[in-house]
């Protein structure tokens, strides 16, 4: 089974605000149909392009998420670097209909999450600074993240240990040529750009509570 690497290739996870999700057994055109964007709308481009595009649109007035998709073996993935409509549940709840959906995301300011979940349904979600203890069981993620913390190198950031534990899940890489390279691209959002709600329940094992509207 394949390990994030660690090095140059993760330099990606120390930016400061992003949102990447991952859903077995679609394909990129499934996802960005899951998150309510047409696939026919997609242009492919490397990620500068795509931050201009993010960024020409906030300039406007009017910021939208900008959403970049691809393939990691079984895996399909989209990244966001202005939005976080992968950690809503709605979007989350229909790509993981019939399937299964990991979820990471960085708002640069300390308030990370990672979780799971499967048909439609959230069944792990964690802050990596303050996971908590979980309420209920099984939960293979947050197992996962605790094993990855006791055997990690000195200095790595719990968001890293998140990361490598998605990684290790899937068995597949998300790493920095990946994503500097060309990938279907689509501008896709409102006038207001979607914000998460803040999280509750730190240090409890309380599940993050999420929202699909704006603050």
């Amino acid at each position: 089974m394949a390990e994030l690497s660690a090095g140059p290739s993760s330099d990606w996870v120390r930016a400061g605000s992003w949102c990447v999700t991952f859903t077995r057994g679609i394909t990129p055109d499934d996802v960005l149909a899951r998150y309510g964007a047409l696939p026919a709308d997609a242009r492919i481009m490397p990620k500068p392009e795509a931050v201009e595009l993010g960024a020409a649109a906030y300039r406007a007035g009017t910021p939208k998420s900008v959403l970049r998709v691809g393939s990691l073996s079984d895996w399909s993935f989209c990244y966001e670097e202005w939005g976080v409509l992968g950690g809503m549940p709605g979007p989350l709840a229909r790509l993981s209909s019939g399937t299964e959906t990991l979820t990471v995301d960085s708002n640069g300011v300390g308030l990370d999450t990672f979780g799971h979940w499967r048909d439609g349904r959230c069944t792990e979600v964690y802050e990596p600074e303050d996971p908590g203890t979980p309420l209920s069981s099984p939960h293979p993620l947050w197992d996962a993240f605790q094993e990855r913390r006791h055997t990690a190198e000195e200095g790595e950031s719990a968001l890293m240990s998140a990361v490598r534990v998605i990684g290790d899940r899937m068995g597949a890489v998300l790493d920095d040529v990946t994503l500097d390279a060309p990938l279907p691209t689509v501008l896709l959002g409102d006038d207001v750009p979607p914000r998460r709600s803040p999280p509750a329940g730190r240090g409890r094992g309380a599940p993050v509570p999420l929202a699909d509207e704006p603050d």
